[in-house]
């Protein structure tokens, strides 16, 4: 399996939105900027990595809001 995949099996690319599915982030969105290592880099304020791993549905995880 590819690091850049999630467990769904989306292809995590630069460029796309998610929303952070945690109820205490009030449905906030990030664009990644870049994929490396099995890690996503959202930008910022603050620039932050998340683990390709977590970008899933459910209740702290992450959706797609839109494709590149």
């Amino acid at each position: 399996m590819s690091q850049n995949l999630t467990k769904e099996g989306i292809e995590v690319k630069p460029g796309q939105v998610w929303r952070d599915l945690d109820k205490r982030s009030n449905g906030r969105t990030k664009r990644v900027l870049s994929v490396a290592d099995g890690k996503a880099q959202f930008e910022g304020p603050p620039k932050t990595k998340v683990a390709i791993d977590r970008m899933h549905r459910n209740s702290t995880g992450y959706e797609l809001v839109s494709d590149v």
